[in-house]
């Protein structure tokens, strides 16, 4: 199990792409533009806040070429920052915190092929508890809360949204 790649692949596509994921604190993302990035295995999530009481999640990459959107530094396992957009480096196209595309270079080449739903980032299902942001790969998943319980009622209590 711990040397096997087809272990790692089964562990990805069965549990990883399956279960709600913790990938940082609320406040890692306090205003509209900060965004942090989560990689597990060969996926990455960019989780941005697009709105003052908005989370939003998106699989980190151009919808183009594939390439990623944020860059994680060689060593870390995430990066946190703040932008207004983001942009591919590969053919420049532009993305906004909710997703769409707002920019392809020599959009006319394209002779009206893509559409708002072909070019926008693969959003991926994202919620807070106990001050937590969780995201989950599976778009038919259940609520976060419902995956939480019975734990969540019996912590709730404890208010762990305002602990460090």
């Amino acid at each position: 199990a711990y040397t096997s790649e087809e272990y790692a692949r089964a562990e990805r596509d069965q549990l990883w792409r399956k279960i709600w994921q913790q990938v940082g604190r609320v406040e890692e993302a306090p205003e509209v533009g900060s965004f942090l990035t989560y990689d597990i295995l060969d996926d990455s999530i960019l989780i941005v806040r697009s709105a003052p009481d908005k989370l939003r999640a998106f699989y980190n990459v151009c919808s183009h070429r594939g390439r990623r959107l944020v860059d994680t530094p060689p060593g870390e396992k995430r990066t946190c920052g703040k932008r207004e957009n983001f942009v591919c480096g590969f053919h420049a196209w532009r993305y906004n915190l909710e997703g769409k595309c707002t920019h392809v270079m020599n959009q006319e080449d394209w002779k009206g092929a893509l559409s708002d739903e072909r070019t926008r980032l693969g959003e991926v299902k994202v919620d807070t508890w106990g001050g937590w942001i969780w995201i989950n790969l599976d778009p038919n998943a259940g609520p976060l809360r419902e995956y939480l319980e019975p734990a969540a009622s019996l912590l709730d209590p404890f208010q762990f949204q305002n602990m460090r």
